[in-house]
Parts: C-alpha cells; sequence; structure tokens
C-alpha cells in the first residue's frame, strides 16, 4: 500500500475532483484536493508526494500553475503529471516546458495512471536518497574540513616551534617542508633548501647513505638511527627518525624526518679512545692494524681472537672509526656478562608485556646500531638459541623483538671477539658451525702484550694521561727508565687491562709523589733473573708463517736480553752468545734499530 504518500488534485470540475479521489484511494494513496491554483499554492505547504494537475482552469491555468509550483522554495522538485484532453505535440511541449514530468489524457486509464506515478514516486525516491547522501556527505566533508583544519594549525604550530629539526620529502627523495629549526641548522632560508636532496645539502657522502635509508623508507619501514654529519664544516651527531607518510588510500606518498642534535651529550659520552702513534707501534702490532684498514673499507663480518685485555675493543673501534660507518653508532654487548634470559632482550629488543617487567616496548643493541657497528665481545659464551636467531639475522638482516610479531630490518655491521677457541668450541658442539663459519668471513689476531713488549712506553704514557685526568691529577706523573724497563720485562698475562690496573694502583700510592710500580707479585718478578724463568709460547697449528713466527722468536729473546743488560748491547749480545755486530744486524732485520737508537751502540 502507498498509503504514506499523499497526491494534490487541482481541478475545477468537482466531479473530476472526486472521480481522482476515488481512484488514488483504490490504488493506495492518499489526496488533497484544490479547486483551483490559489487553493493549490495554499495547500501545497502540507506534505505532498505528487500533483495531479487540469490544463484547461479558469483563471491560472495548468501551465502557469506548473511554473509558480516550480519556483516555490520547498517543493520545486515536486513530481507533476498533467491532466489533459489535449493532445497535440505542441500542447504536450509547453506542458514539459512548464515544469511537468509527465502527461495523462482524459479519460484517464486507472492501470495507466497507476504505472505512471509509481515510476515518477520511485523516481523521486531516489532523488531525495542521493539529496540525503549528498548533505550528509557535505556535513561530513564540512566537519572533516574544519577537523583537518583544527589539526593542520595545531601540526603548523608544532611544526614551526620545534628545537628539533623537522622535514618532508618526496618520492623523488627532495624537500617539500622544512621547519625553521632545520632552516637555521643548516644556515639557509626555507626556500633555498625545498627543492633540494640530501646529496645537495650534506654531499654526496653522506647523501648516498640517506638515499639508502629513504629507499627502505619509502618501501614502508619505520627507520631510527644515530648519525655524524658535517654541517656547515663542523661535525654534529643526530638521532634521526624517518618514517613513511601515505595518503588516505593508505599509498606511500613521501616520507617524514625529525633530527635531534645530541653533539654535546654525545661528547659527554664518548669515552677517551686511545690513540698511539704509529712509528711507536710494535710490528707485530702494526701488522695487526694493517689488516685491521684493509677489512675498514668493506662492510664485512669481522672476528677478532686474542687473549683477553689484549685490546681486542680498541681494535674493533679502529676498524669502525676507520669504515664508512664512523659518522654512525658504535655499540658493544658482552656477551659472557649478561644472563642467557636478558641477552636476547638486550640483543634484540622487547615488546611490552612480553615477559614480566616488560612494561614497555624496548629497542634492543641491533637496533640501535642502525647505520654502525655492534660488537659481541665473548661471543663464544652465547646460548646456542641465540646463536640461531643471530644466524637467522646475519643471513636475512632481519629479526623479531621478544614477544613480537613484526620484523624489523637493520642496517648495522656486526663484528665479534673471543678469546675462545671457535674451532674447539664447533668440534665440542657449544657453537655452532654455521654460525661460526658466517662470523669468521675476515679474522684478526691481536697479539698479546708479551710479543709486543716495545708498545709499552706509549701504552703506558697514553694510559697514565688519561687516569691522571679521572683522578683528576694536579699533572701527569712521569716514569723512570727503571720503572719502564720493569714494565718491560714483565710478561703481562692480563696483557694491557692488567698494565692499567696497575698504574691505576701505583698512581693511588703515590699520592701525587713518586710513582713506584707495584706489579701485586710479593718479591716481585723483576727480582728474579730475567733468563732464568724466561719462556715463550707458540701456537699449534700456527696462527702466523713459520717465517713471522721465529721472527717474533728472536724479537722476544733480544728483548729480553736488552732488558737484563740495561739496554747495554754489547752485554745483550755476550747473553745471547753473539756478537754485537751480529746483534745490530738481527735488530735492524726485526724492527728494534732506528736512528733515534744509535747512541745505545
Amino acid at each position: 500500500m502507498n498509503l504514506e504518500k499523499t497526491i494534490l488534485v487541482v481541478d475545477d470540475e468537482q466531479r473530476n475532483r472526486n472521480l481522482m479521489q476515488a481512484m488514488l484511494k483504490s490504488l493506495g494513496y492518499k489526496s488533497i484536493l484544490a479547486a483551483n491554483a490559489t487553493e493549490a499554492l495554499a495547500r501545497i505547504n502540507e506534505q505532498c508526494d505528487l500533483l495531479l494537475l487540469d490544463v484547461m482552469m479558469p483563471g491560472i491555468d495548468g501551465f502557469e500553475l506548473a511554473r509558480k509550483v516550480r519556483d516555490h522554495p520547498g517543493f520545486g522538485d515536486v513530481p507533476i503529471i498533467m491532466v489533459t484532453v489535449l493532445t497535440n505535440k505542441q500542447d504536450r511541449l509547453a506542458a514539459v516546458e512548464a515544469g511537468a514530468n509527465d502527461f495523462i489524457t482524459k479519460p484517464i486509464d486507472k492501470l495507466e495512471l497507476k504505472v505512471r506515478m509509481a515510476s515518477l514516486l520511485k523516481m523521486k525516491e531516489a532523488q531525495d536518497e542521493i539529496k540525503r547522501h549528498r548533505a550528509e556527505l557535505e556535513a561530513t566533508v564540512h566537519m572533516r574540513t574544519a577537523a583537518l583544519r583544527e589539526s593542520e594549525g595545531r601540526f603548523r604550530a608544532i611544526f614551526e616551534a620545534a628545537q628539533d629539526c623537522i622535514f618532508v620529502q618526496d618520492t623523488s627523495f627532495r624537500h617539500t617542508q622544512v621547519n625553521p629549526a632545520m632552516a637555521k641548522l643548516l644556515g639557509r632560508s626555507e626556500e633555498n633548501i625545498l627543492g633540494l636532496t640530501d646529496e645537495m645539502l650534506f654531499g654526496e657522502e653522506a647523501g648516498n647513505r640517506d638515499r639508502e635509508v629513504a629507499t627502505r623508507v619509502l618501501s614502508g619501514e619505520t627507520v631510527e638511527e644515530e648519525r655524524t654529519r658535517l654541517v656547515n664544516g663542523a661535525p654534529a651527531t643526530f638521532l634521526e627518525l624517518r618514517v613513511p607518510i601515505r595518503d588516505d588510500s593508505g599509498r606511500i606518498t613521501g616520507l617524514c624526518g625529525i633530527f635531534r642534535n645530541v653533539t654535546d651529550r654525545k661528547t659527554l659520552q664518548t669515552p677517551h679512545r686511545l690513540a698511539v702513534p704509529e712509528h711507536f707501534l710494535s710490528e707485530a702490532m702494526l701488522r695487526t692494524l694493517d689488516k685491521a684498514l684493509l677489512v675498514a673499507s668493506s662492510d664485512s663480518t669481522v672476528l677478532l681472537t686474542g687473549e683477553s685485555g689484549s685490546g681486542k675493543d680498541y681494535l674493533a673501534r679502529f676498524v669502525h672509526d676507520h669504515s664508512k660507518r664512523a659518522n654512525g653508532p658504535f655499540f658493544t654487548i658482552n656477551c659472557a656478562a649478561i644472563s642467557s634470559e636478558l641477552a636476547e632482550s638486550e640483543l634484540f629488543g622487547h615488546e611490552s608485556g612480553a615477559f614480566t617487567g616488560a612494561t614497555r616496548k624496548k629497542r634492543g643493541l641491533l637496533e640501535l646500531a642502525e647505520g654502525g657497528t655492534l660488537l659481541l665481545n665473548e661471543i663464544g659464551e652465547l646460548s646456542l638459541p641465540l646463536q640461531a636467531k643471530l644466524l637467522t639475522f646475519l643471513d636475512t638482516r632481519t629479526f623479531s623483538r621478544v614477544g613480537g610479531e613484526k620484523t624489523v630490518c637493520v642496517s648495522a655491521r656486526l663484528m665479534a671477539a673471543t678469546n675462545r677457541n671457535l674451532q674447539a668450541e664447533v668440534t665440542s658442539g657449544r657453537f655452532r658451525a654455521d654460525l661460526f663459519y658466517r662470523l669468521n668471513v675476515y679474522s684478526v689476531v691481536v697479539p698479546p702484550l708479551r710479543h709486543r713488549s716495545e708498545d709499552i712506553p706509549v701504552l703506558t704514557q697514553q694510559i697514565v694521561a688519561e687516569l691522571a685526568s679521572e683522578m683528576q691529577l694536579d699533572g701527569i706523573p712521569s716514569l723512570d727508565s727503571s720503572t719502564m724497563n720493569k714494565l718491560r720485562r714483565y710478561d703481562w698475562p692480563g696483557n694491557i687491562r692488567e698494565l692499567r690496573n696497575v698504574l691505576e694502583r701505583s698512581l693511588i700510592v703515590a699520592r701525587g709523589g713518586p710513582v713506584t710500580i707495584d706489579l701485586g707479585i710479593g718479591d716481585g718478578r723483576e727480582n728474579v733473573s730475567p733468563l732464568s724463568d724466561w719462556s715463550w709460547t707458540g701456537r699449534f697449528p700456527l696462527d702466523k708463517s713459520l717465517t713471522d713466527t721465529a721472527a717474533d722468536l728472536k724479537r722476544c729473546l733480544i728483548q729480553h736480553a736488552l732488558d737484563a743488560s740495561n739496554g747495554k748491547r754489547i752485554d745483550a749480545a755476550r747473553l745471547l752468545n753473539t756478537t754485537r755486530d751480529s746483534l745490530k744486524r738481527q735488530m735492524k732485520t726485526l724492527g728494534f734499530y732506528s736512528a733515534e737508537r744509535e747512541s745505545e751502540f
């Protein structure tokens, strides 16, 4: 039934009005009757869904009334059917021009009327639905536009006032927006930055690294890293975050970057690094540094082996500082110093709620080392399950945080160090063979201090200077030649770590006075005949050539003889059962002799 639909019938004849009312009622419609145009215009304000309009009426005829209805502000779209006895084409065209949607001739066929009215009412419903949706859409657009303007205003306020550098780049890596902090840092106006790439702003080397990171971000990653850049000719360290920008459909249209300048904090946190002039180094250490420099230029994994305290951490830092990642962060983790339960979280991080006490998300050292280097010290202590996860990272450069499902992609260089024989650990089943082969891409053996006693004087000077600064001494204490000879005669089983501990203990005891070395061994090894208990240890299979091993043995014997004779060559030659000239030739060959030492001979 169509009782909810109301039809306005306009006809000057009462009989026709009554007939139409009866017909409409039989079709299920309500009706409102009007005898002329004046009544029609008055009653059209009532709810009216369609007009049945007679053409021939005294005064205002149907054509004129149709035009007035179309001009009515509230009912201009109501459907109109003209009822007429006229059948010529000109009158029908006039009806359409006046605003009629359709017409029907008298006498009216009930079925025809039903079909035509249903069609127009259905069309009117569709139009009303479109209008309703359009109105809702316009209201939503208006609301969202207002919210967007409000959000844009808040963003603009933050963007303009932020002390951090904020910028936006498009998919061509060109800057499309920068905030005042970014412009101030670069010493350029905003207009002189827009349209430029990072290569143009920071130079080709830094720009190439930025492009690598930006490419990853435009593929959907979020990248956080620490970088040191040259800004206006001076180095500055930043914590850098880059995230993809997406449109409403989820398509990536660019990236947003935030740089926080942490140069001052980084300067305070960066420990003093031992810088040893090369002309003071032993041949053994020079060869080691040559190997380190060779691998520094690549991104290969490095395995550092050697006794505990021999300087593997220093060599790892040396490789990092001479690599293309030197401007990135350097992190180290001692796998032997943390429990296996915490090691995974320290390395790979964890999600909030991953385990008891994990109240917030934590980024692991691998993630923090983005763009830099991570040293895994004492890698042989890592548990087998973690060895497997580390192997996966080395193969894919991806991992998942503890308790997380999202895959994290990281560009970090990995170095490993150990004082163990990893091949023996593999044989015993305590270390994965596949991980060993993956780590052992390039191996560097750090010689123990007893094999490079020539380094002791300069190492001592550097360590004493560092300790004097840490202990806030008035000056840098000096050590006399006899004290230095005592240090050189000792074989240092604890290597450089032991040397530092001995020097620190001696400075504490000296209390600003003369420094007396206390090796902590009672009467001391220095009081024993230097040749009576002398020994030299070699490893087999040899980690170097037979010639180099023999040279190390000769070098160690000569050094011990010189120490025992207080540097007198003729006495040292006598102890070695050779001549002074022969000893001089050997010392030249082995790197002892220099123009500065000519007076000793």
